[in-house]
């Protein structure tokens, strides 16, 4: 596994237990790739087998700790009965010449920590990982396995976009109540808590749950939490409880409410911030009850933000967009309501109060209020799809001409083709009459192209670093 480089920097220079080119059982340990839990992680090579590997080591100065090489030992038994895609495969755990080690497949890409810090997620990507980080703790809390420090630095994504959990170092097998049932046959029950000794806590304290800070029994909802920590900090870049120091950070996890994500990231959609919400719940019985339900709740809202469908109720969803779009209304459209709401509240008063000539003129005023509302009604739908379109990050600049629109995007992401086109199709489907829109996707722009862009007529928003970069 490729370790990220924040963890390899926290080894320490006299670390690596074997030199490059050391030999544990057929493994040839080629380099040290850095620290991962209680061991150290190293790039081998199986010579039996023929085929890349990677190797943890127990530190040298744990190897004379009973219970430390217990629970290093621990990692290997949890992980290797978990199989899943979303779990690093674990597979081979002994000891020799006093130096215990498990082997595990060595996984090629970036931590979640690299992706957020070199800002390559966007906000359908950290659904992807959420689901699939979901999916995989889901196999392991079925057979009992808390993992109890999931983090950005336990989470990779491979070069072809699969997640994998590392790390089970801090796993706490369940013990599984049964009975037996019918015929000999065995009835899995609850699985109980898990429970760590008096007045010790183990994780990592930004991404720790209350019930973990305080020393409680845990079970999969511990998870759940440290989960929704991930999200909060792949949608928004910045994690909900780190501070300056552990003991702030514990005490934030523990106790503090969580800050909105809108306050971080406006765009954020409402039903996404509710998911996340609810995973933080500071009481373990507010959160999912398992990540099955976490994991589906995730993939609607992942079709929706693609498809750019409303995640809330129809009705709920059209007074936010009117309302929305009085907001942004001109002065002088603010005029005109207003002139029409006059005209149309005296011409139903005298319609109600005499049939004749001053109905017709009702009449007529308000027809002419309509046809004028549904001839700029293109116009208007136009003017949202570049407000909503233009709240995507990675949107660069937005121009029309006539019904024909151009998006300028910083790189060809699938995801964001899907997400653009999808409000396009929302807005497209509430067009009564006259030509739909159509969307052009522009990415790589040279200097001169986004300069003759920008000095044609139709631009309709460009962001601020665009305008600092020209």
């Amino acid at each position: 596994m490729n370790l990220d480089p924040q963890i390899a920097a926290e080894t320490p220079a006299n670390a690596p237990i074997f030199p490059a080119g050391g030999m544990l059982k057929q493994f040839r340990l080629e380099g040290l790739l850095g620290r991962g839990g209680m061991g150290l992680v190293y790039r081998a090579y199986d010579t039996r087998l023929q085929r890349p590997v990677a190797v943890k080591l127990l530190a040298t100065e744990l190897t004379s700790d009973p219970q430390r090489k217990q629970r290093f030992l621990q990692e290997a038994r949890a992980a290797a009965r978990i199989s899943h895609p979303a779990v690093a495969q674990i597979f081979d755990a002994d000891e020799q010449d006093g130096s215990t080690f498990i082997v595990m497949e060595l996984v090629e890409g970036k931590t979640v920590h690299q992706l957020i810090q070199d800002k390559e997620l966007d906000l359908l990507g950290a659904m992807d990982v959420g689901i699939q980080v979901a999916e995989g703790l889901g196999k392991a809390h079925q057979l009992g396995i808390v993992h109890r420090d999931i983090k950005p630095a336990n989470v990779m994504r491979t070069l072809d976009g699969h997640v994998k959990i590392l790390d089970f170092g801090l796993a706490k097998l369940l013990e599984l109540s049964s009975k037996m049932g019918p015929a000999g046959t065995q009835i899995v029950q609850t699985a109980e808590f898990a429970q760590t000794g008096t007045g010790v806590i183990m994780g990592t304290p930004a991404y720790m749950s209350p019930e973990q800070v305080r020393g409680l029994p845990v079970d999969l909802r511990t998870d759940i939490f440290s989960l929704g920590v991930l999200l909060y900090e792949m949608a928004t870049g910045q994690s909900p409880f780190r501070r300056l120091n552990s003991m702030d950070a514990l005490h934030a996890a523990a106790f503090e409410e969580t800050p909105s994500m809108k306050s971080v990231r406006p765009e954020v959609p409402e039903e996404f911030e509710r998911i996340v919400s609810r995973c933080l719940k500071k009481r373990p019985e507010d959160r999912y009850a398992n990540t099955r339900l976490l994991a589906e709740d995730l993939r609607k809202i992942r079709r929706n933000t693609e498809a750019g469908i409303p995640q809330t109720t129809s009705w709920r969803q059209r007074l936010l967009d009117a309302w929305e779009e009085l907001q942004h209304l001109s002065p002088a459209r603010y005029i005109w309501y207003a002139l029409g709401l006059v005209v149309a509240g005296f011409g139903l008063y005298w319609s109600l109060a005499k049939i004749g000539i001053d109905s017709v003129i009702f009449l007529a005023i308000a027809g002419l209020l309509v046809y004028r509302h549904f001839r700029h009604r293109p116009t208007r739908l136009q003017e949202q799809f570049v407000r909503r379109v233009s709240k995507i990050p990675e949107v660069r600049i937005i121009t029309s001409q006539g019904h024909q629109i151009s998006v300028v995007i910083d790189r060809p992401v699938a995801q964001l083709y899907g997400r653009v086109q999808g409000h396009l199709r929302t807005c497209n489907k509430r067009l009564y009459f006259g030509e739909p829109m159509t969307l052009t996707i522009l990415h790589d722009l040279s200097s001169d192209e986004v300069h003759q862009m920008l000095a044609k007529p139709g631009v309709q928003y460009v962001r601020d670093d665009v305008i600092e970069q020209k």
